[in-house]
């Protein structure tokens, strides 16, 4: 007796092809999601499901690839500061107006650490982690690059000044610095920078 062949179900339907994963292109994807939410997130409020979603890949697949929330934070951190222009790209006269130019143009395209270290602050080893990497990667090149022997110092003013000027416009804007800036406030943060570029404090000490 000879059996029926049993025809498909659906004989339209084409099996699916199941394309090969490309690694490079998945960590990428997983990384570019997660610098975006952990830069608009608190970091207790950060989950893999938000950044899988984001990357549209599986939560398995950003721990394979990163290890945890953790060590994918410090990479996302590390990411960022590595695409920022070296400090001797900067022409020393204008540097005050550049950063503040930075730090007031909406549309610009250059990557800010800012955001990622603030949110950072709402878990003790993420904080302690952006501590680490901004004195590492911001403070001390920047130290190295101003000189002398308050360098460190200056650049902790300056980090200090931006941090602040990016929380009283963003987390809890103050009305003089949202949107268009006030010319009082710019003036005000130009010449702030400038003094502690410049080094103007020493005239001030020495009185």
């Amino acid at each position: 007796m000879t059996q029926a062949v049993q025809s498909p179900a659906h004989p339209e339907a084409t099996p699916r092809v199941m394309r090969p994963r490309n690694a490079v292109d998945t960590r990428a994807r997983i990384l570019t999601a997660a610098r975006r939410v952990f830069a608009i997130r608190d970091y207790t409020q950060a989950r893999i499901s938000d950044i899988a979603a984001e990357a549209d890949v599986n939560q398995a697949l950003v721990i394979r690839y990163f290890g945890s929330k953790e060590q994918l934070f410090e990479t996302a951190l590390d990411s960022v500061l590595s695409e920022l222009p070296s400090h001797g790209q900067y022409e020393f006269p204008g540097l005050a107006q550049s950063i503040v130019a930075h730090l007031t143009d909406e549309s610009d395209t250059l990557p800010d650490p800012l955001p990622m270290v603030i949110h950072a602050t709402s878990d003790p080893l993420a904080q302690a982690i952006a501590r680490r990497m901004m004195q590492e990667k911001v403070v001390m090149p920047l130290a190295n690059w101003l000189g002398g022997d308050d360098g460190e110092v200056r650049a902790a003013a300056i980090l200090s000044l931006c941090a602040g000027f990016f929380t009283y416009r963003h987390l809890l804007p103050l009305t003089p610095f949202v949107g268009a800036v006030d010319p009082i406030a710019r003036h005000w943060l130009e010449r702030a920078l400038e003094d502690v570029l410049n080094g103007s404090h020493r005239a001030l000490m020495s009185q």
